[in-house]
Parts: C-alpha cells; structure tokens; sequence
C-alpha cells in the first residue's frame, strides 16, 4: 500500500461489482487505483453458499466479459486454467453454482495487487485546496490507520438485510435471517418445526435445502404476503430489458411513475428459477410418499405482522409465535414454530462514513441518493455508487450480469472518453415512442 501517491480511484468494498470494476481498471494504463473490504476475505453471500443453489445469470455474465470478452478475468479464462474448459461444453450447464462463481471471483482476486482485504473505511473527507479525497482506513487486525488520496471514489459496500419491522429486535437465537443460513442451520434443525417467511430465491433455495433432509424435521413450512409463488420471468423480450436502452428509458420517467413500473416487476428480478420450482414440487411428491407424517407446506398471502416467544412445556426451547394478516381472505391465522428464517431480501443503507461529505452528495425527497446517469451520487462526478439505484435506474440494479455494463459506465466517466464501446441499441422492442412517430404536444 503506497500511502503518499495520488490515486485516480479508491474503491471501498469488495463484492463481485467493485472487483469487476478493479478487473476492469486494472487493464488500463496509467489508471491508478486501490480497493478496500473489511471483511478478513472475499466471500460472496457466504452464509448462502449453498450445495445445489445456481446463479440466475449465465457463465457468460461474468465479472468482465460483456464489456472485454477478451480479458485474463473471464470465467472461460479460469476455467481453461484449470484445465476445466472442454467440461463445460460436456455439461452445457448454462448457469453455474454460487459455490462455482465465488470460487472464480477468488481466484481474480489472487490476481490482482491492488485490493486489501481485513481494511475498513472509517471516514472519508473532501480536501478543497487540492480537490482530492482523503479517505482514512483503519487495518481490522492491528488497528493501524493509514490514509489514502484519491479523485475519485467508487462505493460497493453491498446491502444489509432486511427484515420485517416487527422482527427487528430478533427476540431469540433461533430467529435469524437468511444471510447467515449455514452458519446456524445446525442449531436451527435441533427444532422440530421450521419456518421460512419470504417467496424470493433464497427462501426456496433454503425451503429445498431442507427437504434433503426430511428425518431432521416434522413441519416444514414457507410463507410469503405474495398471492404465489411465481418464476422468474425469463423470456427475451423480459431479458432485453437487461440493456442499456431500457435504463435509458426507466431513467428518463418520473420518480412516481418509477415506483409504479417497480411495484409490477417482481417477477423479473425477484422470482425463482423454474426448475428450483420444479425440484422442491418432486421433493414434496417425494417426501408425502416416503415420510407421509412429515408436514411441508407453502403457504401464500401471508403477511407477518407480529413475532414473539412463548412457553411452549412440549418444546425443547420456547416456541415462537407468529400472528399473520391472509391478505385474499383478510382472516389473521397464527402459528407456532421452533425457528425461524426470514429470507426476507437486502437494503442499502449510506455508510456512515460518507457523513462528512454529505453536503455534496446528491439525494431525492426520499432520502436516497439521487443517482446520475453514470451512476455517480455526487455534483462533481467524483463519487460513484454500485447497486444503490434501483429506485433511479431500474430492477437492473442488482442484476450480477448488468455489473460489466455499469462498470463501463463509470470507467468511461473518470478516463473522459470512450475507453469501452457501449452498445447503443441491443434489443429489438422500443420500451419509449419510437423516433418514426410523432409525440403529440397538444394535451
């Protein structure tokens, strides 16, 4: 770590987007940067590393290819390094494993010099007479601090859990949230009664996960305050709206009819892989023949509105009890479990050592970040935020294969030039009005 150089970037944290950033950057000459994790080692959701869960983007949707398919960093790279390669082809496996794809974000990780693991950000400060940032960071394990100077910053912290406001006191251990899901899973199945709140990947990825192991439990159950339990929507004309052209045109409405458009897309960015769906329908076929006084069940339009711990003389802890609102049938149901998941999805929360350059950064009546085009935050194009801008650009935000194309973007911005070409027109529908027809002007 060179403490007395100017740097063109610092990044703080260290998920998949930042080090496709770092991957990215680190091709360019004369491009200085350094990139900073608290975390002791890169991990990607490790508490969800789970054996048989795939991502939701393809192999190709790597850290680099879709902006250089020509870079060291690619997946095919990797994978013909580990001589794994003519596999792949065998396989036709078009969507890899999480356990696969965090392997592979390690490995870049051991390639590239730049990026300091075990090293949080403390506080950043905007210095005027030379307009630079002096971002202080603090090593976890000796408690040094060092500060660093950059022109620019680029924020990929990732997000925090979420949970529902009437569990945010978690009132006993066995209430946890999905995040930490195999660090707990054996303790969480010493109980006899299970249940998962959420209708997203990871609570049917944990849902299955369990019903491998069927002798451990007696009742199994999901519930989600959705009418169902949907697929992801993944047909081509949903999938062009992963493109350029359809942040362009999200970008371009207002912020209420964003919320609106928002509010109806779940099922692209929030549904289940179809054949996860098709899995834990065999298993719960399997397990009714085999274990037919096991209880699973997926239960719908179950919205949790109270959590608390009762004495229950036949559990071996207290039981948990949970009050539902059935939205169809506006009825309140409650029920007794012995743990409980709640894969109830993330939040980004601003970072509390932004606050001292808080006056020049950008935020909406909302209290978010007012996120620009080129995804910077700031007035001055000087700080950049990764997967805060659902709310500004779309359900693309968090999309792993979109990172590549955000990434472009900012690059682009602080080189100020056209170091990538960014496709201008990919998908074959028009999500605005078509240049061919006139806009009436008369209303």
């Amino acid at each position: 770590m060179n403490t007395s150089k100017t740097y063109d970037l610092i990044g703080i944290g260290i998920g998949p987007f930042n080090l496709g950033l770092a991957a990215l950057a680190d091709q360019i000459e004369h491009l200085d940067y350094i990139f900073f994790d608290k975390q002791p080692a890169f991990n990607w959701h490790s508490g969800m590393l789970l054996e048989h869960a795939r991502l939701q983007v393809p192999y190709q949707a790597d850290l680099v290819t879709l902006a250089d398919p020509t870079s060291r960093f690619s997946y095919l790279n990797y994978l013909h390094l580990e001589q794994r390669l003519i596999q792949l082809g065998i396989t036709e496996q078009y969507f890899i494993t999480r356990k696969e794809y965090n392997q592979y974000c390690r490995w870049v990780v051991s390639e590239l010099d730049n990026l300091f693991f075990g090293m949080e950000c403390v506080a950043v400060h905007y210095l005027e007479a030379s307009r630079l940032y002096s971002v202080k960071i603090r090593d976890i394990a000796s408690g040094s601090t060092f500060e660093f100077q950059a022109k620019r910053l680029v924020i990929g912290i990732g997000t925090v859990p979420s949970v529902p406001e009437c569990a945010l006191s978690f009132p006993c251990e066995n209430i946890i949230h999905s995040s930490s899901y195999l660090f707990e899973k054996e303790r969480l199945l010493q109980q006899k009664k299970i249940t998962i709140v959420g209708s997203g990947q990871s609570a049917a990825e944990i849902f299955y996960d369990l019903l491998q192991e069927p002798e451990r439990f007696e009742h199994l159950h999901m519930f989600t305050r959705a009418s169902d339990f949907f697929p992801m929507d993944y047909s081509r004309y949903a999938l062009e709206k992963t493109s350029p052209e359809y942040i362009d045109y999200f970008f371009s409405l207002s912020n209420k009819k964003k919320k609106e458009v928002l509010s109806r897309q779940n099922a692209l960015f929030k549904g289940i892989n179809f054949s996860l769906i098709a899995d834990i329908h065999d298993m719960q076929g399997a397990i009714r023949i085999l274990y037919p006084f096991k209880k699973n069940d997926l239960c719908t339009s179950s919205e949790l509105r109270a959590i608390s711990v009762v004495d229950d003389k036949d559990a071996t802890s207290p039981a948990i009890k949970m009050d539902f609102w059935h939205r169809e049938m506006e009825k309140e149901l409650v029920h007794y479990t012995g743990a409980v998941i709640l894969a109830t999805g993330y939040k980004y929360e601003i970072p509390a050592f932004l606050q001292s350059v808080k006056d020049r950064i950008r935020f909406n009546e909302d209290g978010l970040y007012d996120v620009q085009r080129n995804y910077s935050i700031d007035y001055h194009n000087s700080i950049f935020a990764q997967n805060a801008e659902l709310h500004t650009h779309g359900f693309n935000a968090p999309d792993l294969g979109m990172g590549p194309y955000r990434n472009m973007v900012i690059i682009n911005t602080i080189l100020g030039s056209e170091h990538f070409k960014i496709p201008k027109r990919t998908a074959f529908q028009t999500f605005g009005i078509p240049t061919e027809l006139t806009q009436r002007t008369d209303h």
